[in-house]
Parts: C-alpha cells; structure tokens; sequence
C-alpha cells in the first residue's frame, strides 16, 4: 500500500500533531503479554477502540483481528504507519476532538491517558481524559487501562531512559497533574467514581510500555511472587546493566518484603461497565525478556497447592527451530524453580571480592553439569544451562527454562567454556566490582573461572566455547556476547576493554557517582602504592649516596704518595728519641743539657 492510500484510511478529527511520533516509547516487546490478556475480553465481532500507542505486533494478534478494531492516535504519522500494515480504522487527532458515531464493547488503553491529547489542548486533566474514554464505553463494555507507576522499580532503579532520552511528550508536566494517580488505590478509585466495576488489577514487571510479567495483584500480596521470573523480568527491562546500575538486587528486596504491587512499573485494570459479562482472566502472565519475535513465548502462571508456581505455556506451541536450536513449549510446562540466579549469586560474591564463595559456588555447579554427562561428553541443553537461565536455592541446581535444546552430545569442555564466557562478559560489560584485575578480557577471565571451578581447560577450550556461542547466537537471531575483546598474546600487549560489549550503555547520575567511586578507590590505592615506592627510593638513594662517598674516600686514599722503604727504617729508629722528647721537657732540660731557669 502506497502512503497515498494509507493517507487516506486516516480520519483526521481535529488536534492531530503532523510532525511527532509516539512509537518510540511503545516497543513491541510486550506485545505477546499484553494480547494473551485481551484474548478472555475480546468476543468476536466486537466493537473495540485501541486509544493511544500500543506495540505494534498487538494488532496481529488474532484475537484482536477477530473484531471490529479502531484506533485513536494523536500522531499522524503512527496513524498513517497503522493503517498502511493493518486493516484497521484509525482516527488521527486529541481525544477531545473525538465523536464516534457508537459505543464500543472494548475500550483499550493499555498506555494510559496521558498521550491522547495534543500540544492543542494541554490543560486537559489525566481524570477528564479518563471521564471521555470511559463515555464511549457501551453497555456491559469493558475498560482494559494502564496507569505508569510514577515511583516505579523503572524509576527507583534509574532507568537509562529517563536520563538520556527523556520524551518528547514531557511538556504535558505530568507530575504536577493532581488527578494522576500515584497508586493502586488512586487507579480504582477513579475508576469507581466512573461508574465502572474493577475486576483484576495487575502489576505490570518490565518496561512500562513493554511489560515482561503480569502478575494479578491481590495473588501477588497474598503469596510470594515466583522471584526469579520477576528479577529476570526486571532486569530484561534494561539490557545489560551498566557500571552501578542493576535492578535485581532491588526487585528481589522489594518482593521479600511485600512492596510488589506498589513499585511495579505499570498497573493494569479490567473495569466492566454495568452487565458486563464475567470474563476468566489469568493470574499471572509472563513473556520471554530478550528473544526474538519468533522465539518469544507466553506463558500463564498460577499459585500450586501445595506452595510455589506452576507455569504452562501459551498461544502457539509449535516447535520452533532455527539452524540446529530447538525450542519446545512443552518442556516449559510445570512447576516454577525455586531459588536465586547462578548470575546474581556471583556477581554479588565479586562485588565482596569473596573468591572463596565464587569457587564454592562454581565448584558446585561444574560438579551438577558433569553429573548429567560422561566420557567428555554433555547433553545438548546443557548448552543453555548460563548463569542467567540457572537458579540455586542452597542446595541444587535446576534450569529455569529447560524449553532450549540442541541436538545429540556436545564437548564437555566447550559447553562449560561457553557458559563461563558468556558470564565472563557480563560481569566485564556490566562495569561492576570484580575481585580480578580491570585489564583482564573475556578470554583470560574465563580461563579464571574455569580454574576455580576445577576444570582443566586451556585457551583452545575457550576458543571452543566461544565457536559454540557464536553459533547459538546466530541461531536466536541475537547479537553474541563477546564482550571486551582480547588484544593480548598476539604483540605483546596486556589486555584490556577493546570492543564494545552487548547491548548499549548508559550512564546516568547513579551510574557515574559509583563510577567515580570505584575511581577514587582506586587512586587512593595507587596513591598508597605510589608513597611506598617513593620511600624504598628515598631508601635507595641513601645506600646509593653512603656507597659512593666510601667509594670516593677509598680511591682518594690510594692515590695517596707512599714513603719509600729507607724513611720507614729511620721513622723506626728515631721513634723512641722523639718519645722521650717531651718527659724531658717537663724536667725542663734545654737543648744544650742545661736545666731551664
């Protein structure tokens, strides 16, 4: 379709903003999760308005293409993109300027209100934008809204985005719109006060407009969410972390102490209008972090019986194959593990430079990969058994998704080398304290963890590994970790970081304050080391001086004129008269043998 043609499937209603874009804040992501959740809500051949910008792999969802789609965007240019790939109505314009010639059944505003009115009508308050958008509801129709936590963990962990790249949309000034709310509370309060009956609240995990885990609000207070999904979703939410800046330690202290709903980064509510009809919602709902559009799956959670999570995926489960990677839905069928990251479990132990925990641990986990092998040789999903896909809750070990395969037995020594390198490079790219020296690459660190695993290994293991990396990599459509590169062992120089590593890093005000606190610790050190050495040369100088001075002494004394062997003979005899000189001189005899008067 030409942009002519998408131009003209485009209602302009009035308050549209020609040269601006909302898409960049609405990844796709979150696609998946946010379309399981709709799929109870959307009855086919229902009237249903998607209100403001929603990731993009939502209007392919079948449940949605199933009824009657309209979309309300105020940028012209996201209205001409949406109507050029789907077949959908889209109106272009503010949410003021809207007058639809029906209700709808559905309401979609998974992105709030907050960017549904122009630069035309500024004022407008976030409770009117929600009074208009509850208005066009029908009878028995459904709200789907989402509200952004304002003191989410997005924000108290530093998002890199709220630093470096602050929207466009920040002239709306929302933090000093009294009608935001700031809360759960807040949310359903508004909504009651509409005339609407909430049925699940949900506390969204992961970007705000993205979001990786949905976790059903009153469950998550009731019982403890499945920790190691919601750190890993937490962290999915931000790449790799930079230097001082990881969200895990946090989302894993906030869960324990029972603050979940409140520091989500996004709340999602279904409100029903008068005779809506019961719609069974899932507890929880959550969705691969960093794979690929074709490797993402979702999956429904649910509190167990007998305590903990079960897990069951979602949508297609068919398997997936690229190159010689599988992907099973199945095997993701289950109970939770239980327990914390291998990743987080290290990384903390090397920001205490505790090496004896980092050894106990690695020792321990080399000890369960081979327990699964034999004869040099280990199972294919071994392979995928990273720190980050691995929990340990004290005891044993268990993979957090076994749904990743690679066919037949694979060398021991490879697999284990990849799993050390791909943690390798993401303690060195991450920028934080690690009890090793700075210069080390990802190669040489290895090397490191494999000898305090145990394993004997040289460089042609690593080399070994990272081949199996690479093509893993390839086969998930991902960038590979490499890490920083290695420059040493090919012209003598010492390693150091040479590459950029994966992902992108920022640096925000957290980021460079423990920056420039790693420096200072480190100058002092220096410093310390550079006292030192001035001392031992101001030691030096003073042997140096003392040995040169003797040496000057000496050499003046041997150029010194000798007497010759006849006045050391007459030295000898008249010594004793030059002895008895002065006792004659005190009986006071004179030179003639006077006495002296």
């Amino acid at each position: 379709m030409t942009c002519d043609d998408a131009a003209a499937r485009v209602h302009l209603i009035g308050g549209e903003m020609l040269e601006w874009s909302d898409a960049a804040g609405a990844g796709a992501d979150g696609a998946g999760v946010l379309g399981e959740l709709l799929h109870p809500l959307l009855p086919g051949g229902a009237r249903v308005l998607v209100a403001g910008p929603h990731p993009a792999g939502l209007f392919e969802d079948p449940a949605v293409a199933a009824c009657e789609p309209s979309v309300l965007v105020r940028s012209y240019s996201d209205a001409c993109r949406l109507a050029g790939h789907h077949e959908l109505t889209v109106h272009c314009g503010s949410l003021e300027k809207a007058a639809f010639p029906g209700a709808f059944d559905v309401v979609v505003a998974l992105d709030g209100v907050g960017r549904l009115t122009s630069f035309d009508h500024a004022g407008g308050t976030w409770a009117e934008s929600l009074e208009r958008l509850t208005g066009m509801l029908a009878p028995g129709g459904t709200l789907v809204l989402g509200a952004e936590n304002p003191l989410g963990l997005h924000r108290l962990a530093g998002d890199p985005h709220e630093v470096h790249r602050r929207a466009d949309d920040d002239w709306a000034a929302a933090e000093l719109d009294g009608s935001r709310p700031v809360s759960l509370e807040q949310l359903t309060g508004l909504l009651t006060a509409a005339g609407l009956t909430v049925g699940r609240s949900y506390a969204a995990y992961g970007r705000p407009y993205g979001p990786h885990l949905l976790m059903d609000v009153p469950v998550l207070e009731a019982a403890s969410a499945p920790a190691a999904l919601t750190v890993a979703a937490c962290a999915g939410a931000f790449g790799a972390p930079a230097a001082g800046h990881d969200p895990r330690h946090l989302a894993r202290a906030v869960m324990a102490g029972g603050l979940g709903a409140r520091v989500a980064a996004r709340w999602v509510v279904a409100a029903h209008a008068d005779g809506a009809r019961p719609a069974a919602l899932p507890v929880a709902l959550t969705v691969d972090a960093g794979a690929a559009p074709y490797w993402r799956l979702p999956c429904e959670l649910a509190p167990a019986a007998q305590g903990g999570w079960t897990r069951r995926a979602r949508g297609d489960r068919t398997l997936r194959v690229s190159g010689r990677v599988t992907r099973t839905p199945g095997l993701l069928d289950g109970p939770v593990p239980e327990g914390r990251s291998l990743a987080e479990i290290l990384m903390t132990a090397c920001a205490r430079n505790d090496v004896v925990a980092v050894r106990e641990v690695l020792g321990l986990f080399l000890r369960w990969l081979e327990g699964h092998g034999g004869d040099g040789r280990m199972p294919g999903w071994t392979a995928f058994a990273v720190a980050d896909n691995v929990v340990f809750d004290g005891a044993r070990f268990a993979m957090l998704d076994a749904s990743w395969q690679l066919p037949g037995e694979l060398d021991a020594g490879a697999v284990v080398a990849r799993i050390m390198r791909h943690f390798a490079a993401r303690l060195l790219e991450s920028g934080q304290w690690h009890p090793w020296s700075w210069q080390l690459g990802a190669d040489r660190l290895t090397l490191t963890l494999l000898a305090m695993a145990g394993a004997t290994a040289g460089e042609e293991t690593v080399r070994r590994g990272a081949e199996l990396e690479v093509e893993i990599a390839a086969d998930l459509g991902a960038t590979p970790q490499d890490g920083p590169r290695e420059e040493a062992g090919r012209d003598g120089e010492e390693d150091g970081p040479g590459g950029d590593g994966p992902g992108e890093r920022w640096e925000g005000y957290r980021e460079l304050y423990a920056a420039r606190g790693r420096l200072s610790a480190r100058l002092e050190e220096a410093q310390q080391k550079i006292t030192m050495l001035e001392r031992d040369l101001e030691a030096a100088e003073a042997r140096l001086a003392k040995a040169v001075r003797a040496v000057k002494q000496a050499r003046r004394r041997d150029k010194r004129p000798q007497p010759s062997g006849g006045s050391r003979l007459g030295r000898v005899i008249t010594a004793p008269a030059a002895a008895l000189r002065p006792v004659r001189r005190m009986f006071g005899a004179g030179p003639g043998g006077n006495a002296a008067r």
